[in-house]
């Protein structure tokens, strides 16, 4: 492997696993974050560790000055970290913000970066917030509910072992994403993405609609196309992506602006026990990949000048329940992180077929759950 330089990166870890609405089966817990180095040569090498609870998530700045890591429990409402990245990649905290609802799992930034979306997953309560020109998040600006059935067709789960076998009894949304004047919501209960309008001048989002998915398919995370108006839906019980078309005419109007086109398959064996996880485009926006945590597998899709998706390869993992991965910037590695098993896996990515193999770089993390590069 030949990588254009040496990237700074985060691991981030389970450290309780006891306080999350899932139950990983590591061999033993993490301590939180370790900050590490890949090297050119390909070389994965732990510098640091930062003392976390649950950093299920970690998510940069619109300028990368800053990683927000975001706490995972469901025994309280979650906590957002803000850290302060430093030359070497190591971090140093400087504020926190403590959300409205449970099991917080992601953070999304307004265009103008003076505010933010906080996601809770548990129990679907969406925070925007105000943030300053340090990037510390501060007021809440906004707080709801999100679901669109009525009250007394769902009910809240009650506890981790209500949650595994009721997945969609009640609303979980997942992520959040800008748009153009809209923001998008998965929700993995309400089994729809659901459209906001957002005011940027009162910072505030307005519900639109919402675009209902298959029955029982559960979109989770979505990522959008650089240049297209296209994006693609992670649906995590169906183990299926969807491609979307992304609609900005008439855009005084109130319409579905994501429209499903087609709808494939990240596994070949339909009756196993498996769930997607992450869905990430490649630098060049050429492919794009999908973890399985179940069938242990990336799923890789090669992406049509129009948007359309073609599956070219389902690669193994060698290690369970692969949460999360990442892509260098370069795009010429991918880092994947074996939940259960307890490794961190270095492969390496071919840029021409977007295939990855993987290479001797092993490396032993416990329960690890995020990657995320810091350049």
């Amino acid at each position: 492997m030949n990588l254009e330089k040496n990237y700074q990166l985060v691991i981030g870890t389970y450290s309780d696993i006891d306080a999350l609405a899932h139950q990983p089966y590591s061999p033993k817990p993490g301590e939180g974050m370790y900050c590490a180095t890949l090297t050119k040569a390909g070389k994965l090498i732990v510098n640091d560790s930062v003392a976390a609870t649950n950093p299920a998530v970690l998510i940069p700045s619109p300028d990368k000055k800053y990683l927000y890591a975001i706490l995972e429990t469901i025994r309280e409402n979650g906590t957002v970290v803000q850290y302060e990245v430093q030359n070497d990649g190591s971090l140093v905290e400087i504020s926190s913000f403590r959300a409205n609802g449970k099991s917080t799992c992601y953070i999304s930034f307004s265009p103008n970066r003076d505010a933010a979306i906080v996601i809770n997953y548990w129990d679907a309560i969406i925070d925007v917030v105000d943030v300053d020109e340090n990037g510390k998040l501060g007021e809440v600006i906004q707080s709801f509910k999100q679901f669109y059935r009525p009250e007394e067709q769902w009910r809240q789960v009650e506890n981790r072992e209500d949650h595994w076998g009721n997945r969609q009894v009640g609303p979980h949304a997942h992520c959040a994403h800008f748009w153009h004047d809209w923001v998008f919501i998965p929700d993995l209960g309400e089994n729809a993405v659901f459209q906001y309008r957002w005011n940027k001048e009162t910072r505030q989002l307005t519900r639109e609609t919402w675009i209902e998915f298959e029955p029982g398919s559960g979109p989770r995370h979505m990522v959008l196309h650089p240049t297209l108006d296209i994006c693609y839906v992670s649906n995590e019980l169906f183990n299926t992506v969807c491609a979307a078309k992304l609609d900005h005419s008439d855009p005084d109007s109130i319409k579905p602006r994501l429209i499903p086109f087609q709808y494939e398959s990240t596994i070949e064996n339909l009756d196993q026990i498996s769930y997607v996880s992450e869905i990430k485009l490649s630098p060049d926006a050429k492919f794009l990949y999908v973890s399985n945590r179940g069938d242990n597998s990336i799923a890789i899709f090669k992406v049509s000048e129009t948007g359309e998706l073609t599956r070219v390869d389902i690669v193994p993992t060698n290690g369970k329940f692969p949460r999360h991965f990442a892509i260098s910037p370069c795009g010429k590695a991918a880092i994947i992180s074996n939940q259960d098993t307890g490794n961190v896996i270095v492969f390496d990515r071919d840029i021409e077929t977007g295939i990855i193999k993987m290479t001797d770089e092993v490396i032993e993390v416990p329960a690890p759950n995020y990657i995320r590069f810091l350049d």
